[in-house]
């Protein structure tokens, strides 16, 4: 998969970046990763987050500069979309506040935020790393064959 990533066209790579940096601040901004006076965090943030941010940002950048040629695998390629969009919302509930989510409160209550959620994150943010890898397997997938389909 690196090799196919590194033989990626030279125009793939601005557009990465790109979808990287915004990917990284919806992420970021709302969960207090990067902090601004419209969101607070009453828990710390951990360094496992900024990693886990990182990694899925760069991830999601690349998945979605990568565009086949439209055609046959277009339904593929709009549920590559759909998974990429749910690694990103994995994501964001790996890194974020744990008290803040109210889903998770809602559920166990602050104590149990704290002290089952807490520990689980990381877990959540593997498992939003391995879903996006695994979707940008699809779309370099769709990509190689959009660019040398085999003959009829």
């Amino acid at each position: 998969m690196i090799s196919e990533i590194r033989s990626l066209p030279r125009s793939v790579w601005p557009r990465a970046l790109l979808y990287s940096a915004i990917a990284a601040t919806l992420i970021a901004v709302p969960s207090d990763l990067i902090d601004t006076p419209i969101f607070s965090r009453p828990v710390a943030v951990r360094w496992l987050d900024y990693v886990i941010l990182a990694i899925t940002a760069a991830l999601i950048g690349l998945i979605l500069a990568i565009r086949p040629v439209p055609g046959a695998a277009q339904a593929a390629v709009e549920r590559q979309g759909t998974t990429t969009i749910w690694g990103g919302f994995v994501s964001f509930l790996a890194v974020g506040c744990p008290v803040c989510n109210q889903a998770v409160v809602a559920l166990v209550g602050v104590s149990g935020a704290l002290s089952w959620w807490t520990p689980v994150q990381p877990v959540v943010g593997m498992a939003a790393v391995a879903l996006l890898v695994w979707t940008l397997r699809k779309r370099l997938n769709a990509y190689r064959l959009a660019a040398c389909p085999l003959p009829a």
